[in-house]
């Protein structure tokens, strides 16, 4: 499962939808230019019909402008609607925001499930909403990017659903986040309403030829009401075909999709019982996974389970899905759940290696992890059980005080800037104070607090914490966000060092914020070639192979080189190793910039370059794994943190 090759995909069917929508388009103009046609040839009663021609370019340009204007004047309209991210069809479906301070049972175990896997998937915490008047088991992703999604789940989802299946119904929508398929869903419902849209149009025509019809009954005015009637009934049955035309797109995209979204749940946990439970209760429950909401027709893609019947399915079926986990099942959905399920998180258990290493990983930033090449790779390309349980991990075992404050605004800016203070005693006293001017006393208390515990933490720790905090951070407001940016933009400046991880850090934070706060479009693709950009790779690996080893030059060059190698076999252009000089912090910024209107694959080549120069020893340590995180966050393609993986199954 390499979620960079899975991305690439998604993005170029992009252009398979765009295809479908035109051929949907030129189907209802046909569509409307019959029926006008027809309504021509019933006004032309007092001519031969042998004068009658059905050909009449004029009324075909009419009807064609008329109707593209009315479909790409909604769908543009759907589409503008949806720049606020997932939140919006969250919330049009009927959600309700999950407070993170929630106390209640289920409520805060699907707090917990999610947070574990955003950590563990090296993303920003998505906001949870709850589908309160939804009895079925069902769940969905939505959003544009990894910035602005959101999961909602329904009630019975839930409730339920014991943990491990919660926890494989989770998996399944942070698959769809991670490979792509989450901003193809969110363009496809802006694309298909457009198409609906006639159907709306319809249903206004025959309610005003009603309601005009009563009223001039007295008055002849049959003919009109008669053709409008007819318009209006004609644009309903088109609108049909637009339905059609839109499960078809929809079917042709989704289905494979949910295998893919199933498979890497199972590789997230290594439990296909748990996911498997989830659609076996679904099988049993009498709603199944149906959705009652209206809304449920143009999001019925997005969700977990098929969340309407018909033609057309969105979803492979149940029994097919199961099959695939559970090669043996009997084909027994069981008897139908239980409508609320309470029971005991699972401890970790002392014997778990991987928990325990986790453990250890907390001590400090000088833990180096002893992995190999393939590894690192593989740890890069996807979500392992090893980084879930990593997530749990570092969870359970953070002090509740650093999640409390990562999970409330001010405490959120403070862990921020904690991570940013210097290390030096002078110049962080400075920071402080001009701080301590620009910020609440709440949040000047935390930052003290924090200042010294977050000093020498493991990476993982140090984005995790960075994640927790990212939906804290939305709810500042617009003028509060500008002061925090601009006490974010002085940390970073204040010792006069270009830091690389301080540069990404902040770049990261802007990012995930800037699409909130500033509505900012994700960056068009502009650069498909690694040739061209071979320059700035030569000024990230040596930037790279410099903060590794700044002790020892023969070193440097030896994983500069090392780097080098990976990107050379794939261009056949050998790359220099750049002086100080070169990669100044412009320079760096131009670099990651460039990068970030890159194709997922090409930066995948850089990421494994990147990796490759760090793993000339044979190890990578925390402020190694911490930087390479940080450019690819900064790049806008976050990757999980790196721990040793087991073998796939």
């Amino acid at each position: 499962m390499d979620f960079f090759e899975h991305q690439e995909k998604a993005r170029k069917q992009t252009h398979l939808l765009v295809f479908y929508f035109f051929l949907a388009i030129v189907g209802i103009i046909l569509a409307v230019y019959a029926v006008f046609t027809g309504l021509s040839l019933m006004g032309s009663e007092g001519s031969s019909s042998r004068d009658f021609d059905i050909w009449n370019p004029q009324l075909l340009l009419a009807t064609s402008a008329g109707t593209s204007a009315a479909i790409f004047l909604a769908s543009a309209y759907k589409t503008m609607q949806l720049n606020d991210g997932g939140k919006v069809i969250a919330q049009e479906l009927g959600g309700r925001l999950l407070d993170v301070h929630s106390t209640d049972f289920h409520e805060r175990r699907l707090l917990n499930l999610v947070e574990e896997m955003a950590i563990a998937s090296g993303i920003p915490v998505p906001e949870v909403y709850i589908m309160d008047s939804e009895d079925s088991i069902n769940a969905f992703a939505a959003g544009k990017t990894t910035s602005d999604a959101v999961i909602g789940v329904t009630r019975g989802c839930m409730k339920m659903l014991s943990r491990d299946e919660l926890q494989g119904v989770i998996a399944h929508e942070f698959s769809h986040i991670l490979n792509g398929d989450m901003r193809l869903n969110m363009r496809l419902i802006g694309l298909l309403f457009g198409i609906l849209f006639l159907t709306l149009i319809g249903e206004v025509i025959l309610r005003s030829t009603y309601y005009s019809g009563n009223r001039g009954r007295d008055r002849d005015s049959g003919g009109g009401a008669l053709a409008l009637f007819i318009v209006g009934i004609s644009l309903i049955l088109i609108g049909y075909i637009g339905t059609f035309f839109a499960n078809l797109i929809k079917a042709s995209i989704s289905r494979q999709r949910e295998f893919l979204a199933d498979a890497s749940a199972v590789q997230f946990t290594r439990n296909p019982d748990g996911i498997a439970g989830a659609l076996k209760k679904i099988g049993a429950l009498s709603q199944g996974s149906n959705i009652s909401h209206p809304m449920a027709r143009d999001a019925s893609h997005l969700f977990f389970g098929s969340a309407l019947k018909g033609f057309f399915a969105t979803h492979p079926p149940l029994s097919e899905r199961i099959k695939r986990l559970m090669p043996h099942w009997n084909g027994n959905f069981g008897q139908e759940p239980s409508r609320s399920i309470r029971e005991q998180d699972t401890p970790i258990s002392p014997n778990d290696s991987s928990k325990n290493e986790a453990r250890v990983m907390l001590a400090g930033d000088k833990l180096e992890i002893q992995i190999s090449q393939s590894e690192a790779a593989e740890s890069m390309r996807s979500v392992h059980v090893e980084q879930v349980n990593l997530g749990q991990s570092i969870l359970e075992q953070m002090p509740a005080h650093w999640g409390e404050a990562a999970r409330n605004e001010s405490g959120a800016q403070a862990v921020v800037f904690a991570l940013l203070l210097s290390q030096n005693d002078e110049l962080r006293s400075a920071d402080l104070s001009r701080i301590r001017g620009q910020v609440d006393s709440t949040t000047y208390q935390t930052l003290t607090t924090l200042n010294r515990e977050l000093n020498n933490l493991h990476s993982s720790v140090k984005l995790a914490l960075i994640d927790l905090s990212i939906p804290s951070l939305r709810r500042l407001s617009p003028t509060e966000y500008d002061i925090f940016r601009q006490i974010l933009d002085g940390l970073v400046a204040s010792d006069q060092v270009v830091d690389l991880f301080e540069y990404t850090l902040q770049k990261v934070v802007a990012r995930h914020l800037d699409t909130y706060f500033r509505v900012t479009n994700p960056p068009q693709i502009k650069y498909r070639d690694l040739k061209s950009l071979s320059p700035d790779v030569a000024i990230l690996l040596s930037t790279l192979a410099a903060l590794s080893h700044p002790k020892n030059p023969e070193d440097v060059e030896r994983a500069f080189a090392h780097g080098a190698e990976h990107i050379s076999q794939i261009t056949g252009r050998d790359l220099h190793f750049q002086p100080p000089e070169n990669c100044g912090l412009n320079s760096i910024r131009k670099a990651i910039e460039r990068f970030e209107q890159s194709t997922p694959i090409i930066k995948r080549e850089l990421l494994l370059a990147c990796s490759n120069a760090v793993l000339t020893d044979g190890k990578i340590s925390s402020h190694e794994a911490e930087l390479i995180r940080a450019i690819a966050d900064a790049m806008g393609c976050a990757i999980p943190p790196f721990v040793k993986t087991a073998p796939q199954l």
